[in-house]
């Protein structure tokens, strides 16, 4: 819908309208859709330039939605918001629980079948997870469809974890790689405060000026953000609404799809400051009873919760957040559904013992979601509580099985045995059920021998097809094929795929991403690598489509570990980096921190020690092998870097022996080799892999063979290191060098001339290179950056990195280019003519 007030006139800001208009001419010329971010502080004019140039283009579809600024936002708000002027398939999906993934569909559908549209979403800084999903899939879809996506924000309420951060980040690359983004930055200053005094005053004066009548409507309109419709006033304050027309006149408001709101948000919190509170009492009943019963379509839940708290209405908090909390996390937006839950529980202490247990069931499931395990695991821990006190034994015992899952995704598995083996104790005692086909399906993931696993698996199985349970099938699939596929028993890998293609078919979401986690993981541990990229990639876009956070972690870690493996070391780091740059304490982070001190050590670059002793702290918490060996091979393989091979025993024995005693011989291979690269020679267990074992009888060649063949040079290199051959430590040498592994290859050149060879390769000529320094391409990126003047606080934020990763850049390049200041460093980077690529 075009706006029909006029457009305001801009001064100083012709290159900013001109950069929108000449997008829009792209989109007009080539059919082709464009996407543009518009950033800038509170009350710097964001609005005022896109109205402007909205009105500017003159019979032109304008389609505006905006993100609340409700403390809990409606899901798909903005989406919501166009599908009320487009009608048709968007406005079906916007009136069901529907994923992002079809409301995008539906989004670019609308704009194929019509003239070039502006499509307008406003104060992404407020928008729900299931809005960025669908923006973060209209973005990649949009070169087909004529339209101009503008996203507006303000860039001084995102935090250094802030979600929109991440997907601003991501149309960094894209428009870097491949993509169209185009980003227009307002850079003027603001005061520190939310509304800035001289804005709150001049709000305050203009509504001073109008009819006591007008000025209560604009109450009526502050309290129900982002927009209030006019049948909603009317029931609101009816006997105000007739002053509509003079607000609209005063510029206070505007139209907008068929409603008003403010012309910005900081004139609505102006007046909703100066509200009275028994005033604002009296609104927000009335709103929430206006809202309840809306003339077409069904209620949203998310703003009646909303008014519900403001209006102190504790039947209707419980009730109606409860269902905003569910709606949300069908949607996908899980941060939203946990906020509705936790604001449903604010009120539930009237309710039973049992109905309580419930929402806090639904709150960890939630908070799992989001990649807050620790904050999962307190919710279950009360819901078993309450469980447990209402003589619930079903839902007790399912409620510990739930908790032995949280306790492994939060960095607990030592815990997890427990809660799990307690659960099928308690169901055993009670006729079968459904529950105890879970708990058995749950406890096949504890075992390390074959037969264990097996057994259970038959009982989980078996209990699955007596109550045609779905969720138990898949589950047991999953983690049979897992343990198979770890020990090379034919068959694993495609029962995986079977629990993933079988769990993409009925819609369970979360069975999807499992498979997808366990089996990006195994191919890991095994080195199998064809067709992994496209898996990895697979498996991102699912969760990232469907609100999977934790799972989208765990797979980043398996794709920066098979990046490590196969020599792309500079996008290994920038995966690992994204994973602990994530929320702190998190399980995954102690995946990708080894990824990390590997590559640095190899590079022979600093900070190595302080991310493995991060790392083995959180294994040593969590108790699992899975994260205790290849924390304890790093950290070999680092004191073996640094010339300390007498510390390998130290590092490794604990692990080895646990490993050893629990009969978990597909663990051993890496172990194994480290410890006799010590001089250590421990058993070789027969089942250990020919790349390990080659190299363990002295057949370097052909175990570095092997590892070449799966595409793993640098421990082809590695196998080659051992051996006392001059021609196959050159071998290893020119490999090392290649990827630039340059304290490795420092380790294999004092061996060859200890042996006494002559002529030994230093490694790449400067001259020869065009990056003669070997900077890697972020440090390139940011040399740039530093050469144009920029402090690292701003480099930080234009990169979307922590301004802690820029310092270590800067610091790697001082070393690397040999200077000792910054503009040194840009003196150096001309003379060489580096560029970022």
């Amino acid at each position: 819908m075009a706006q029909t007030t006029a457009p305001p006139k801009l001064l100083e800001r012709s290159a900013e309208l001109t950069l929108l208009a000449k997008q829009l001419e792209f989109v007009r010329d080539q059919s082709s859709g464009r996407l543009g971010v518009v950033g800038g502080e509170a009350g710097v004019g964001k609005t005022t330039l896109v109205r402007a140039f909205c009105g500017q283009a003159r019979g032109l579809r304008v389609l505006w939605g905006a993100c609340d600024s409700l403390f809990t936002p409606r899901p798909l708000g903005p989406f919501v918001d166009i599908a009320a002027t487009t009608g048709g398939e968007l406005a079906r999906l916007a009136a069901t629980w529907a994923r992002p993934y079809d409301v995008a569909s539906a989004m670019i559908d609308e704009l194929r079948g019509g003239s070039p549209t502006i499509i307008v979403l406003e104060d992404m800084q407020w928008a729900d997870e299931a809005t960025l999903d669908a923006v973060r899939l209209l973005t990649r879809r949009i070169e087909s469809a004529p339209g101009l996506v503008i996203l507006t924000y303000r860039d001084d309420e995102l935090g250094p974890t802030h979600p929109l951060r991440f997907l601003l980040g991501e149309l960094q690359l894209y428009r870097k790689t491949a993509g169209n983004p185009f980003f227009v930055t307002e850079v003027l200053a603001s005061a520190d405060e939310e509304i800035p005094s001289t804005v709150r005053d001049a709000v305050l004066a203009r509504a001073a000026r109008m009819s006591a009548d007008a000025r209560a409507l604009l109450d009526a309109v502050a309290i129900a953000p982002p927009q209030a419709d006019v049948w909603m006033l009317e029931a609101v304050a009816s006997d105000k609404v007739h002053t509509l027309g003079e607000c609209l006149g005063s510029g206070m408001l505007a139209r907008q799809n068929g409603s008003v709101a403010f012309h910005h948000e900081l004139a609505r919190l102006a007046i909703v400051e100066s509200i009275a509170p028994d005033r604002a009492l009296v609104l927000h009943r009335r709103t929430l009873s206006a809202l309840a019963s809306p003339p077409s379509g069904a209620p949203d839940p998310a703003r009646l919760a909303h008014h519900a708290e403001a209006a102190q209405d504790s039947d209707a908090q419980l009730r109606y957040a409860r269902l905003a909390g569910e709606r949300a996390s069908a949607v996908g937006a899980h941060r939203e559904a946990a906020a509705q839950f936790q604001r449903a529980l604010r009120v539930a202490d009237s309710l039973p013992e049992r109905q309580r247990a419930d929402l806090l069931t639904l709150l960890a499931q939630e908070m799992l979601h989001v990649n807050r395990a620790d904050r999962a695991i307190v919710a279950q821990e009360q819901a078993n509580e309450l469980f447990e006190q209402a003589g619930d034994v079903v839902g007790f015992a399912d409620g510990l099985r739930r908790l032995s899952r949280l306790y492994i995704c939060g960095g607990r598995g030592a815990d997890a045995g427990d809660p799990i083996r307690k659960a099928v104790e308690l169901l055993e005692a009670l006729p079968e059920s459904r529950e105890l086909a879970l708990a058995y399906s749950g406890l096949v993931m504890f075992h390390v021998n074959h037969d264990g696993t097996i057994e259970d698996s038959r009982r989980a199985l078996e209990l699955a097809e007596r109550f045609q349970d779905d969720e138990t099938l898949l589950h047991t699939l999953n983690s049979v094929g897992s343990h198979e596929l770890l020990r090379g028993i034919p068959g694993g890998k495609e029962k995986v795929l079977r629990s993933l293609d079988i769990a993409a078919e009925l819609g369970m979401d979360e069975h999807v991403g499992r498979a997808y986690i366990n089996l990006t993981y195994c191919l890991t541990q095994v080195r199998e690598y064809d067709g992994f990229m496209e898996l990895a990639a697979r498996g991102i876009d699912f969760s990232l489509e469907h609100g999977l956070e934790l799972w989208r972690m765990w797979i980043m870690t398996s794709l920066s570990l098979a990046l490590l493996d196969q020599g792309d070391w500079s996008r290994a780091a920038e995966v690992a980096d994204a994973v602990l740059h994530g929320e702190m304490g998190q399980l995954p982070r102690v995946s990708a921190l080894p990824v990390m001190a590997l590559i640095r050590a190899r590079r022979g670059d600093p900070e190595v020690w302080p991310l493995l002793d991060e790392a083995a702290l959180m294994a040593e918490r969590e108790g699992e092998m899975q994260y205790e060996i290849p924390v304890a091979v790093a950290r070999a393989e680092v004191a073996w870097l640094e010339g300390r091979p007498d510390a390998i025993r130290e590092e490794t024995e604990e692990s080895f022996a646990k490993a050893v005693r629990m009969g978990a011989w597909h663990r051993l291979g890496e172990l194994t080799c480290w410890r006799r690269r010590a001089g250590l020679r421990d058993e070789v267990h027969p089942r250990l892999p020919e790349r390990y074992r080659a190299e363990l009888e002295g057949d370097h060649a052909r175990s570095a063979e092997l590892w070449s063949a799966l595409g793993c040079d640098y421990d082809a290199a590695l196998a080659l290191a051992g051996s006392d051959d001059e021609e196959l430590l050159r071998r290893s040498l020119t490999t090392l060098q290649r990827l630039g592994a340059r304290a490795t290859a420092a380790v294999v050149a004092r061996k060859l001339r200890a042996l006494g060879a002559q002529g030994i390769a230093r490694g790449p000529r400067p001259a020869t290179q065009r990056n003669p320094a070997q900077l890697t391409e972020r440090e390139v990126e940011v040399l740039e950056l530093v050469g144009a003047g920029m402090r690292n606080a701003d480099i930080a934020r234009k990169l979307f990195l922590t301004t802690k990763t820029v310092d270590h850049h800067v610091s790697s390049i001082l070393r690397k280019l040999g200077v000792e200041s910054r503009s040194q460093a840009a003196a150096e980077a001309a003379r060489l003519g580096l560029r970022s690529g």
